[in-house]
């Protein structure tokens, strides 16, 4: 049954063209490496493959109407896990990241079962408490953690193309999943609680039990990143629990746009561009060298960026690019059959 539906699905996603515009964007990702073949290029398009992982992971919860201000427990447990299990019992990485995410849902489902009722904002305190608490007891059991001062991790792939081409696969195959997800019965129900939880309801559907889900999913994929990013850095520390950690998934999702599949990723790579640009700009530009360097050109650029957004694309950059497409796709294919007819 379930391979039945699944052949259905990617049936009917071959005749939409969102599957043509994410297959166009795989081979873009696999053929610009190619061409931008200097080491910091190659680092910013594994940081976006992974952080798309992680503000998809973000979105998807959001989707289901619940809010999370402490994302980044998720993703520092998740890393903090693969890298322990390859440190202390020599797991490959490639299946530590699993286990850690696995470790993150877990985590994720015991919260979900005490905070599952609360509104989405009370909710998104509540793990922005949890991620409080998760930093606290890593620097408190420093001597198993190792988190203060931090250690080096085993490499899941050598540094450069191979790890970025492994990063690309995975968040190819987490995107398709959480697609998946979200056209199934399970994201029509996380859409209906989003819209209306009280005539969802009324309608039969069991919100506490879809909430549950959704987070479990959601932090599953958010320790997976974890486990990447961790494994990438070749080295982690408590740091990884940082708020900033915790908001960026969330800029990523607005900026991009809220409930759609693009918004994560396109919000991950301007984001992880800004960051990774940005700081290094004032060297070109004489106007702002020695007024705003490094940190505080990149935290101006965020801010400026993120707040022409929210004014002017409320519905995130995803919904300019589809108007862009509809405008010079869509029009001019009913123009000709117009013409035919």
């Amino acid at each position: 049954m379930f391979t039945k539906d699944i052949i259905s699905w990617i049936k009917q996603s071959t005749k939409s063209t969102k599957f043509y515009i994410f297959v166009t964007l795989i081979s873009f990702s696999l053929v610009i490496p190619l061409v931008l073949r200097d080491s910091l290029s190659i680092r910013v398009l594994t940081l976006m493959a992974i952080f798309t992982i992680y503000a998809s992971s973000w979105n998807l919860l959001a989707s289901s109407g619940q809010g999370s201000l402490g994302h980044a427990a998720f993703l520092g447990v998740g890393g903090f896990t693969s890298a322990l299990l390859a440190l202390n019992l020599g797991i490959p990485p490639i299946i530590g990241i699993f286990i850690g995410g696995v470790v993150s849902a877990g985590i994720g489902f015991l919260i979900g079962l005490t905070c599952v009722r609360l509104k989405a904002w009370f909710l998104g305190m509540v793990t922005f408490g949890f991620s409080i608490i998760a930093e606290t007891l890593v620097s408190q059991f420093d001597d198993f953690t190792h988190g203060i001062l931090g250690f080096r991790t085993a490499p899941l792939a050598s540094s450069g193309l191979p790890f970025y081409y492994l990063a690309v696969l995975i968040a190819t195959l987490c995107i398709a999943i959480i697609y998946y997800i979200m056209k199934s019965k399970m994201g029509l129900a996380f859409r209906a609680i989003h819209q209306n939880q009280s005539e969802s309801k009324m309608i039969g559907i069991n919100t506490a039990k879809y909430k549950l889900y959704a987070f479990a999913i959601s932090t599953f994929f958010a320790g997976l990143a974890g486990g990447l990013y961790a494994h990438f850095l070749r080295y982690i520390r408590v740091e990884i629990f940082t708020p900033a950690n915790s908001f960026e998934p969330l800029m990523m999702s607005v900026i991009g746009g809220l409930g759609t599949i693009e918004g994560p990723i396109i919000g991950s790579i301007i984001l992880v561009a800004i960051d990774s640009y940005l700081p290094n700009i004032d060297k070109f530009l004489p106007i702002v060298h020695g007024i705003f360097v490094g940190p505080y050109l990149r935290l101006l650029g965020l801010g400026i960026f993120l707040v022409i957004v929210v004014i002017f694309l409320p519905k995130g950059v995803s919904s300019l690019l589809r108007k862009m497409y509809n405008y010079f796709f869509t029009d001019t294919k009913k123009a000709n059959n117009i013409e035919r007819k």
